[in-house]
């Protein structure tokens, strides 16, 4: 399924500060394979604001890299920044591997479904 927007955009809070790169952040390795590398910086600011941040080595050779940063929104949870961080991959789907995507899928599916036991 194509998608074209990010379905989880409203868990972004669109409070854009001037907070500057954050330097202490989690790192939280999305896809790590031969070919493509994906990884999402989350930076705490206070215990109910995360900003996203993220490293991508892509699999023609290009990347990309933001620190965490409150310029962009803010997030409450931490759940909340890896699902946009997903649904953003998901949107721009046409830049990443199949693979990619598959894994995306599937972490997806890992962090809306509650445990069953």
């Amino acid at each position: 399924m194509s998608v074209n927007f990010n379905p989880y955009e409203n868990y972004r809070i669109r409070v854009f500060e001037n907070s500057g790169e954050l330097r202490n952040y989690k790192k939280d390795v999305v896809v790590d394979n031969r070919r493509e590398r994906v990884v999402l910086l989350i930076g705490q600011v206070a215990p109910d604001k995360f900003a996203i941040g993220y490293d991508i080595f892509f699999a023609d050779g290009r990347r990309a890299g933001r620190l965490p940063s409150l310029e962009f929104g803010y997030f409450v949870r931490e759940r909340e920044v890896k699902l946009y961080f997903l649904g953003y991959i998901k949107q721009n789907r046409s830049r990443f591997l199949p693979s990619t995507i598959e894994a995306v899928d599937d972490l997806i599916r890992t962090i809306i479904q509650p445990g069953l036991f």
